[in-house]
């Protein structure tokens, strides 16, 4: 599992650990729904640039263990093309969250990650929660 795997686990671990299984009337397990069909179309991450290899984050406290808070653009551009969208994404809900925003335009979720890449390009060191500041304001409008 890559680094930034981990931190989109970790974060949503709290969620998963919640779900339980739902019992019939009779105490046998509820048979399970069908799996939901695949969204017609998801926001997509940019590809990331070239960026100069990097050593290990400093944003990692230990093994599978991430500071979200501390996390750099480097450790974004240097994930795979699916590690960078998971961790987009979850950047995307965790700083909604943080700032009070409950609802979101879906259709400008793809700009505005777009945007995001662009500005962690431009300065990799950033942090990622600075560079989503940078890149989309810190209004507390729909994101």
């Amino acid at each position: 599992m890559t680094r930034l795997a981990a931190i989109v686990l970790v974060g949503l671990w709290p969620a998963a650990a919640a779900a339980q299984p739902v019992s019939s009337p009779s105490g046998a397990p509820a048979p399970t729904p069908p799996a939901a069909a695949a969204p017609a179309a998801s926001p997509a991450t940019p590809p990331a640039p070239t960026v100069p290899a990097q050593g290990p984050s400093e944003a990692q406290i230990a093994p599978h263990i991430w500071n979200v808070d501390q996390v750099r653009c480097s450790d974004l551009l240097h994930a795979s093309d699916e590690d960078r969208e998971a961790a987009a994404m979850f950047y995307y809900g965790y700083l909604a969250a943080r700032r009070g925003i409950h609802i979101i335009n879906t259709g400008r979720i793809s700009d505005n990650i777009a945007k995001v890449i662009k500005q962690c390009t431009a300065t990799p060191a950033s942090t990622v929660p600075q560079a989503f500041r940078r890149a989309l304001g810190r209004s507390r409008g729909r994101g």
